[in-house]
């Protein structure tokens, strides 16, 4: 199969060589473009990838390293408990109920899904559906925090 030049999207090599490269799909290979055969850097160390030729400009730039180690750590994901709270209101009461209730959720090490809401045409007021998700046997303590700090705000101050 022939490639014409048109189809390709040559990048310099990673390793400093100055040869121009292109990825073939078919042979899943860098081929390099005016010779239109496999790639094999004369710079490239197997036992270092870093290793760059110091006589042509270096054109090695390292890949961003996207995740963290503890992403592949082997330590177990906490079991989650899902839950729900409707928040309904004025948009402003809805809103200082919402920030109240991520906060919350945050300071339990739990994460908020999503929501809805619903207004009515009448009042104005909404209707706010959140969804969330905190560590196994938290979500009692979230919903008591959240009913007496939030709902029942009357409880903290003695009346």
């Amino acid at each position: 199969m022939s490639f014409s030049t048109n189809s390709i999207n040559p990048k310099p090599c990673n390793y400093g060589c100055g040869t121009r490269i292109y990825w073939n799909t078919v042979e899943n290979a860098y081929f390099e473009v005016f010779t239109k055969t496999k790639h094999i850097c004369k710079n490239r160390n197997n036992n270092n990838n870093n290793n760059v030729s110091k006589s042509s400009p270096s054109t090695y730039i390292p890949k961003p390293n996207y995740y963290k180690k503890s992403f592949y750590s082997k330590e177990p994901k906490p079991k989650m408990c899902h839950s729900l709270e409707l928040l309904q209101g004025s948009i402003l009461d809805v809103q200082k109920k919402y920030e109240s209730l991520s906060d919350i959720i945050r300071d339990y090490n739990g994460k908020v899904h999503g929501s809805q809401r619903d207004r009515d045409p009448m009042t104005k007021e909404i209707d706010l559906l959140v969804y969330y998700e905190v560590p196994e046997g938290k979500r009692e303590e979230v919903k008591q925090k959240f009913n007496t700090t939030i709902r029942n705000p009357m409880i903290l101050q003695g009346n």
